[in-house]
């Protein structure tokens, strides 16, 4: 790949990353360059550290043809590999970690045993970088550390930088690696992603940094030999965070940076598989074949064996300047990566069930996940379960009571303890319904002092479903989830309705609900936002669950995009959905979940729900002509509502338990608008009710609160 120096725009980089970069690939192995643009997206200037770091690297060259270079010994970098998992294969061993460290060095110092597989034509080239990676001994805040943290959290799962808010160490001070299950496509190439770095320089210190899927770690245990099997993903990825490009970058004609990596012969587009006879570009003097062992191409994993001695400039250029604090001996003593003795550490302690959510008595399993040390004894407490404490790695507890559950575990070896509690781990669903009436109304105006509604949070802990009153679209309060600002990309937020006994209801049950949303566009470098709301269904009280509703991006949006934060300011910014629950109409216990994923777009809203039998509301009172004022009251309310037809009416009220109070109007009442005041003291006391308007079987509930 030759690279020739001129200042460009950002855009006109970004068009060099994707110049002749297509493929139709399942396997996407590298995803960087879409970060790359994603970041020059937020930051058009950085694109002129990576002009700085080819000026740089040019002078090196220019100095190590000269004879001016002398060897500039084995470079260390401290590495900090931040584990996250769901419990599955991905949560990987300390071993295939460090199998995957062997890898690099071997790779870095050109000590691999493939290096025989150099062809004769590029061994003249090929190059020793002088690179070690150890795994840090000592954390950011000098304890002592095995290098690894883990951590449980669903966002490994179609993971993105994202997960790098959940465990991140100083970026100056150490190379983070967030190893997951799986990588998010970024639309563009699709197929199967694994891993993604940063360029020197490119994005904030929290972005900095490689993301690779864990089954791409190493050589061992757990890793994908139909994706590689070697270990090489890691080497590709940090081959990039040491700055090189890929040498396909920009096709036969690259000419962007200068002469800086002219060893590496031009090539068309990403080479897949191990063909040693393609060249794919005829322009380039001398005409060399394109080099498939380099390992910034995209050949199979045993064909890659080598870098460049231009590329290994460009790398002394990167840790001379951009990342020279990193390789410092200052540093090297910080995080213990100076060659001291390796000493033994006290151990974190860490857990996580198979299931957070119960029936009574069921078998719920945890998994003692520590880390950072050997563990000698452990120490469970579970002090509503039984067994109420265990020595257990992975105990099997019950819990006979309904509600929030703690859970407690201490760990030991001879360097030391530490103990975490999570208190309201494991939530147990009552043994009968929480609902057991012919209808479900929940508008969110009261405080939810008897858990009407459950929230769980995965993610960033700060925001999550929250009640507010600076929206609705009745009544003053509504359910919010801040996509806009506060909540993470791929941040997954739950709020969950009290159990409903559906055979109570009459006929085929549906849900209704409101939701208020608006998009945020995207610009020139990404595509709009993609916010997510799903609505499961659980029958087993919250083991497992069914999808009954999604949308997303636009299809989610009821207030077409925007670019700031978005709240509705009418009834028209927001839409009822529906969403058909006949085939739970025969299940006595049932949990409906409101799942929000956050692509970091806009704001979500979330009112009225609403489950009742067949609902013909429309047809004979439109709902919005069906109002209650003022909601909450002191004193009295007023009451209207609008017939189209000739109907027979039944408007009651119930207490919250489903208990009827009164019954105000049960008769046939004539087409037109119809008007009634219901005081305070016909429900005798301050609290919650239930108003109910029925017309045969159609069904509108509003909530009142006297106070």
């Amino acid at each position: 790949m030759k690279l020739s120096f001129t200042k460009i725009s950002a855009l006109a980089f970004s068009i060099f990353l994707f110049a002749n970069n297509s493929n139709a690939q399942q396997i996407n192995r590298c995803a960087t360059d879409e970060k790359v643009t994603n970041h020059l997206a937020e930051n058009p200037a950085a694109v002129q550290n990576y002009f700085q770091l080819i000026e740089n690297a040019r002078t090196i060259k220019q100095e190590r043809e000269a004879g001016l270079r002398g060897g500039s010994g084995v470079r260390i970098i401290p590495v900090v590999f931040h584990v996250i998992h769901q419990g599955g294969t991905e949560n990987i061993s300390k071993a295939q970690i460090e199998d995957q460290i062997r890898v690099l060095n071997e790779d870095f110092t050109r000590t691999n045993a493939d290096t025989v597989n150099t062809r004769d034509i590029f061994k003249p080239v090929a190059a020793n970088p002088n690179i070690n990676f150890h795994l840090a001994q000592l954390d950011p805040q000098g304890n002592c550390t095995e290098g690894i943290t883990r951590t449980y959290s669903s966002q490994t799962n179609n993971a993105g930088d994202n997960v790098k808010a959940l465990s991140w160490w100083d970026n100056n001070k150490y190379l983070n690696v967030w190893v997951v299950k799986s990588i998010a496509s970024d639309g563009t190439t699709g197929g199967i992603t694994l891993g993604y770095s940063s360029l020197p320089g490119f994005g904030g210190g929290g972005s900095d940094g490689i993301v690779v899927r864990a089954d791409c770690i190493g050589t061992i245990e757990n890793v994908n030999q139909q994706l590689g099997g070697t270990g090489r993903t890691l080497t590709h990825e940090i081959g990039h965070y040491l700055g090189e490009l890929h040498t396909f970058q920009g096709g036969c004609n690259a000419t962007f940076f200068g002469e800086s990596v002219d060893d590496t012969p031009p090539a068309a587009a990403a080479n897949f598989g191990c063909d040693t006879t393609v060249n794919s570009c005829t322009n380039d003097n001398p005409d060399l074949p394109d080099m498939i062992e380099n390992y910034m191409d995209y050949a199979n994993d045993e064909c890659m064996n080598m870098f460049t001695l231009g590329q290994k400039d460009i790398m002394d250029a990167t840790l001379q300047n951009t990342r020279d604090v990193l390789i410092s001996n200052s540093n090297l003593i910080a995080t213990g990566t100076d060659g001291s003795a390796v000493v033994p550490c006290a151990p974190v302690a860490d857990f996580y069930a198979n299931n957070t959510m119960a029936c009574i008595n069921d078998n719920v399993i945890f998994t003692d996940d520590s880390y950072n040390g050997t563990i000698d004894t452990r120490a469970w407490s579970f002090p509503t379960g039984t067994p109420a404490t265990s020595g257990s790695a992975s105990p099997s507890v019950q819990f006979s009571t309904a509600g929030f559950h703690n859970v407690s575990l201490t760990v030991t070896n001879t360097q030391g303890s530490d103990s975490k509690t999570v208190n309201s781990y494991i939530y147990v669903s009552p043994a009968t319904a929480a609902t057991n009436d012919w209808h479900f109304y929940e508008d969110f105006e009261a405080t939810n002092a008897n858990n009407e509604w459950l929230v769980f949070n995965d993610g960033d802990v700060t925001t999550t479903w929250q009640q507010v009153s600076t929206a609705a679209y009745s009544g003053a309060k509504s359910m919010k989830i801040s996509n806009y600002s506060g909540n993470t990309d791929g941040a997954i937020d739950n709020l969950i309705l009290q159990s409903i006994d559906l055979t109570a209801i009459a006929g085929s049950p549906s849900l209704r609900f409101k939701i208020a949303n608006a998009q945020r566009p995207g610009t020139q470098f990404s595509s709009a936002s993609e916010d997510k709301l799903r609505v499961l269904v659980s029958t087993n009280c919250g083991k497992t669950w069914q999808q009954r509703y999604t949308k997303a991006g636009a299809n989610l949006a009821t207030a077409g995009t925007s670019n700031s934060s978005f709240t509705p300011n009418s009834q028209s910014q927001w839409r009822e959905e529906v969403v058909n629950l006949a085939s739970f109409a025969s299940q006595s216990k049932v949990l409906i979940k409101f799942e929000a994923t956050s692509n970091e777009g806009n704001n979500l809203y979330l009112d009225d729900i609403n489950i009742t039998g067949p609902v013909g509301v429309e047809e004979i009172i439109p709902e919005s002509s069906f109002s209650v004022f003022p909601n909450p009251s002191d004193n009295a309310v007023n009451v209207n509502f609008n017939l189209n037809s000739d109907e027979q009416v039944e408007l009651s009220i119930n207490d919250i338990t489903g208990k009827n109070i009164k019954t105000f109007i049960n008769s046939k009442l004539n087409k037109g608008t119809h008007s009634i005041v219901i005081n305070k003291s016909e429900v005798n006391a301050s609290g919650i009710y239930l108003l109910n308007l029925k017309t045969n079987n159609s069904i509108i509930v509003r909530k009142i609160l006297f106070f």
